[in-house]
């Protein structure tokens, strides 16, 4: 299943297109009424689209529904969150049984217009072009994973029992949200008791073995630095970012040299000690082939 940062991918959305849409914002979202009644005074020249919008409640929803859909595509983050939103934007448009040619026309329109208004406030002819382009990166996102909605629509065709699988995907996806909050408190807790263990070290050291407690605090303070680090890797993949397994095997490769460190200072025999050795050895072939293949792969 694809996810935001394949598709930001895939369209070369970059930063310099972030900062892109903080300048349109300021540009077209002082407009987005006017745009937002010139949007369905398009929709209300032809009949199939026309007939939606047969009462006032009905033609005041359709402006808040393009005005909500018009700030958010100026100024959302671009996350799994905003690929949802969009998600039901298109099942939206396929239950009232909107052909998706329609969707495509009316997306053109809108690019029309925002085109247009760039064209009429910035005169800078290479300023114009760098913003239009990510306009058109954005209305380009926007309108794939809307029409994926349709081609959905016909897989549906496919599988007799499309509902029920339907009902267990949707079930499996807010699992595994659930999963990924818990992993979160998890490692928050986990966080907090690495600073607990690492003032239990630091004490140590003052009023115990001074090299013994040292080198114990040491090895609590790497294990910290890597909680924190995953810490902000769990926060960028719940935001739609790529998880990296790769902080997993750091923090193992952590946990054995602070390990190493406390055993240095133990008798221990020398196959534990070996052991330990080898687990350590084990853990950096494997963080290097990681560390390899996704240097390879960018």
């Amino acid at each position: 299943m694809e996810n935001m940062d394949q598709i930001r991918s895939h369209f070369g959305f970059t930063e310099e297109d972030k900062e892109n849409l903080k300048y349109l914002a300021k540009i077209l979202l002082p407009l987005k009424d006017q745009l937002a009644e010139d949007f369905y005074n398009y929709l209300a020249r032809y009949p199939a689209t026309a007939k939606y919008f047969k009462t006032e409640a009905a033609i005041e929803h359709r402006k808040k529904t393009f005005l909500a859909w018009f700030q958010d595509l100026l100024s959302s983050q671009y996350d799994n969150r905003y690929l949802l939103r969009l998600q039901r934007i298109g099942k939206i448009h396929v239950e009232i049984g909107l052909p998706g040619f329609q969707v495509d026309a009316a997306m053109n329109f809108v690019r029309e217009l925002c085109h247009q208004q760039l064209s009429a406030h910035i005169k800078d002819s290479a300023a114009q072009e760098g913003l239009g382009a990510t306009m058109n990166k954005v209305l380009d996102i926007n309108l794939s994973i809307i029409s994926s909605s349709f081609g959905e629509e016909k897989m549906k065709k496919v599988f007799l029992s499309h509902t029920a699988e339907s009902k267990l995907i949707n079930l499996s996806e807010r699992f595994l949200q659930g999963l990924n909050l818990i992993l979160m408190l998890g490692l928050l807790v986990m966080a907090g008791g690495v600073v607990v263990l690492l003032c239990v070290d630091i004490y140590s050291a003052f009023y115990g073995s001074y090299d013994y407690g040292i080198i114990k605090a040491l090895g609590s303070l790497l294990i910290l630095w890597m909680m924190i680090e995953l810490l902000h890797t769990e926060i960028e993949h719940l935001r739609g970012g790529k998880f990296h397994v790769r902080i997993f095997v750091e923090l193992a490769l952590v946990a054995f040299i602070r390990k190493l460190f406390v055993a240095s200072f133990k008798t221990q025999d020398p196959v534990s000690f070996g052991l330990l050795l080898a687990g350590l050895l084990g853990l950096a072939i494997t963080y290097f082939l990681i560390s390899w293949v996704d240097k390879t792969k960018s």
